[in-house]
């Protein structure tokens, strides 16, 4: 049995599976090659790419690639040395040791003819990159080694070239497919999101708690189609290892699909869902039948649009940040029995097979990578998110660029502010600030205006045992963010337990924009947010609420912030006010918060420059700008309680969801 009749035997053909490859040295020009290397030894050539061009045509299999087609030739040797497909390197597929050196030879053409990989067969013309990365010893002559390893060129078309690999060897190859993976997030996490919404013009505007079963899942299947470059290897110890990551787009887009398993509507924990909200919607059951009935089709309906718009935004998000040099499925096979099979859902383009059979036979895999996480399934869910950060105090921002292969580019762009103290015996909140910007297609010169904005704010305390006094101030800065929670004694049962209690606030693109539309340099519009924001305090009645605190240090701001005298502020704070007490305006605008007026003044021109970059073109590199501008006032708790009254204050509307969870149940409340 000749080559290409035992590759066509393994499964459904693909572009030039098991074809004879020609000989390199025949069809290319390989005399530039021997010039610029000439007798000496791999360890001693320069990391610099060596370009040839083709002399002929090359035909593998029913495909001819085209002569104007370019061979790269590249020696590794180095371990600072950076291979552009991030198959070389640390943390890569080949790894650096002194006694080796690897030549990559990479063909970069036009195919012509039946191309059978990707996400179906048809007569066209592609762009194609093949890369061979050769293993040699570090000391060999490096024309030997080329013009050896050229007179027998391998590529992934080839399941006899997979098999000849040595350790330490690769073989990668472009094509387009399809990969899909599993979402699952809470309903609670839909709630958290979008209750305001999923409620919004049912019922006048009362208090409204919905009662979910902690836990309470939904599961949707993502499948992402787009252009990916499979690698396959072998390791030290001999096993093969796939991985499939991003590749450079060949037609600007990628689709994203979420479906549920069965018609969305009828997922079985819609129910639960539907059930809590109408409870909580319609306690004495006071509508007739027929309404009662329509109002119930309707909720059921927006429930729907709402995970949906949690498991396609949040994906695409995630998915968006990966760059095309993270893997995005990526495992070691360890029974080589199975080689046939997972190479041809690979090589095929047919991911979504490749990861079924990743989450059937976990004895045959070790999976390293999948999506940026190290399993098949993606929980927890915050804001645009799909999973959570850890960190104690960071400010991270991330710009992900995906250029294609005619130069166009896709960009996404992540600032979060993060402070978290889990450790602390007894904590107090912690929050996340997360500001998002995302395009949705290729371009070949993109601006500001091209992305789409978000900002989501979360405030986080969890105790080992919930205090009153906990949940009293937690639901007052829930009212003051425009919550309209159900009286505290509705959660009085949560008092000695362990639980959390989470508020979050979302802006999306329209209602970002707006708001920071009406940002002004005047910093007399911080004084009510500002001393509404000053803590709660249960010892003095005027600092119980924040309408309180509000009415106490309105005038002390205005006046700071203006540059005025500050009146003595009297009553039963003017003993805490006079000794300058921690928790006192005194304290708070001298040594306290000290850059208090520099933070929000760097706030107000980011604010302004990312509104500036959402209504003019600007370079995308602005949007760094206005997040660095702006996350210097997302440092201290009373700046977070302060920035989100004053940004609710703007009129524009927001989500904003309070839940708090404790033994197995979830309380969700919205503005």
């Amino acid at each position: 049995m000749d080559r290409r009749t035992r590759a066509t035997s393994i499964g459904p053909a693909v572009l030039g599976v098991g074809a004879i490859l020609e000989r390199m040295s025949d069809i290319a020009d390989l005399e530039v090659l021997r010039r610029a290397v000439l007798d000496q030894p791999l360890a001693k050539i320069g990391d610099e790419p060596l370009q040839t061009s083709m002399s002929a045509p090359l035909r593998v299999g029913a495909v001819t690639f085209t002569p104007t087609a370019a061979l790269s030739v590249r020696v590794l040797n180095r371990a600072e040395d950076k291979d552009e497909d991030a198959v070389f390197g640390e943390n890569a597929h080949i790894a650096f040791d002194l006694q080796s050196a690897w030549v990559k030879y990479k063909l970069s053409a036009k195919a012509q003819g039946k191309v059978g990989f990707g996400l179906g067969t048809a007569s066209a013309t592609s762009n194609v990159e093949l890369s061979d990365y050769r293993i040699h010893a570090a000391t060999d002559g490096a024309w030997n080694a080329m013009s050896a390893d050229l007179s027998s060129p391998r590529t992934l078309l080839s399941l006899e070239d997979v098999r000849s690999l040595k350790s330490g060897e690769a073989l990668a190859l472009d094509l387009g497919g399809a990969l899909s993976t599993s979402v699952t997030f809470t309903w609670a996490d839909v709630f958290a999101s979008k209750l305001g919404e999923i409620v919004q013009g049912l019922f006048p505007r009362v208090p409204i708690a919905v009662k979910l079963r902690a836990g309470l899942e939904i599961a949707a299947s993502v499948k992402v189609t787009d252009q990916f470059s499979v690698v396959i290897s072998r390791t030290r110890e001999g096993l093969f290892r796939i991985a499939v990551k991003k590749a450079k787009s060949r037609d600007h887009s990628f689709g994203i699909d979420v479906s549920f398993g069965a018609e969305a509507s009828a997922v079985p924990t819609i129910d639960d869902a539907l059930d809590a909200l109408f409870d909580a919607l319609e306690p004495e059951g006071a509508r007739e039948e027929k309404a009662a009935a329509e109002l119930r089709k309707e909720l059921r309906s927006r429930l729907v649009k709402a995970a949906r718009w949690k498991a396609t935004a949040g994906f695409a998000y995630e998915y968006a940040r990966i760059d095309e040099s993270t893997a995005i499925a990526d495992f070691i096979l360890h029974d080589e029995a199975r080689l046939p099979s997972d190479y041809a859902r690979a090589i095929s383009g047919d991911f979504v097979k490749l990861t079924e059979m990743l989450r059937r036979d976990t004895a045959s895999r070790t999976l390293k990578r999948y999506l940026n996480e190290t399993t098949l399934t993606r929980k927890s869910s915050s804001g645009f998110s799909l999973g959570p950060l850890s960190a104690k105090d960071t400010s991270i921002f991330k710009l992900t660029t995906r250029t294609s292969l005619d130069g166009f580019r896709l960009i996404t762009a992540r600032g979060t502010r993060r402070y978290d103290e889990k450790n602390l015996p007894q904590n107090d909140f912690e929050w996340t600030v997360d500001l998002k910007a995302q395009m949705t297609e290729f371009l070949q010169s993109p601006t500001t205006l091209d992305f789409d904005y978000g900002l989501h704010v979360a405030m986080l305390l969890e105790r080992n045992a919930l205090r009153e006094d906990d949940l009293e101030r937690m639901l007052d800065l829930a009212r003051m963010w425009d919550v309209c929670p159900p009286d505290e004694s509705l959660f009085a049962e949560a008092i000695g337990r362990k639980g959390s209690i989470r508020l979050q606030l979302m802006f999306e693109r329209d209602a970002l924009l707006a708001t920071l539309g009406t940002v002004t340099q005047s910093l007399d519009d911080w004084a009510d947010p500002l001393a509404a924001a000053m803590p709660y305090a249960s010892t003095f009645a005027a600092r119980r609420t924040f309408e309180g605190r509000r009415k106490a240090y309105r005038g002390a701001f205005r006046a700071w912030l203006r540059g005025q005298p500050v009146r003595r502020i009297g009553g039963a704070l003017g003993l805490l006010e006079q000794q300058r007490l921690p928790g006192s305006f005194a304290w708070t605008v001298g040594d306290g918060h000290p850059q208090l007026r520099s933070r929000l003044e760097s706030f107000v021109r980011g604010a302004r420059q990312l509104h500036a970059a959402m209504t003019t073109a600007q370079e995308p590199a602005v949007i760094a700008e206005a997040y660095e501008a702006l996350q210097q006032f997302w440092s201290q708790r009373l700046y977070i309680a302060a920035c989100g009254r004053y940004l609710l204050d703007r009129g524009a509307q927001a989500n904003v969801t309070l839940q708090i969870e404790f033994a197995d149940t979830v309380w969700s409340a919205a503005a």
